[in-house]
């Protein structure tokens, strides 16, 4: 019994590696190879209208990447003339957003303080955060 060998040899260690490798695709699929909300996502046409109890703004997004988004959040930060931080307000899109297409938005704030209202606030609107859908 002193000739059983259990070493792999080359020819084994050939198949077994692609196969290995096929198996971590799906993995690298779900955490590397997702896409960048930032470059994906833009956000264009923003306008502030205010209503009788409400301050809304409304706006179109659209997906420039490949990847269809979902889970999007939309974030509206206010600061004053001096550039000082005021309030923010979020809403959350329950539609899939994808490759090559375009949605409207609209972000609601009930009762709003007069600071957001003023003239002179400065209004930044962005993507705050999604989910990248990754088959």
């Amino acid at each position: 019994m002193s000739n059983l060998n259990m070493s792999w040899g080359w020819k084994q260690l050939l198949i077994v590696i692609p196969i290995m490798l096929l198996g971590f695709y799906p993995l690298a699929r779900l955490t590397l190879l997702q896409g960048d909300i930032s470059k994906d996502l833009t956000i264009s046409g923003v306008q502030k209208r205010l209503t009788d109890r409400s301050l809304e703004i409304i706006g179109l997004i659209t997906n420039t990447g490949s990847h269809t988004w979902s889970s999007v959040t939309i974030e509206a930060e206010f600061f004053d003339s001096s550039g000082a931080f005021i309030d923010e307000a979020s809403e959350y899109l329950r539609v899939d957003i994808a490759a090559n297409a375009k949605e409207h938005f609209k972000v609601t704030i009930d009762s709003p303080a007069e600071a957001l209202t003023a003239p002179e606030t400065k209004m930044v609107v962005k993507v705050g955060g999604g989910h990248a859908s990754p088959f």
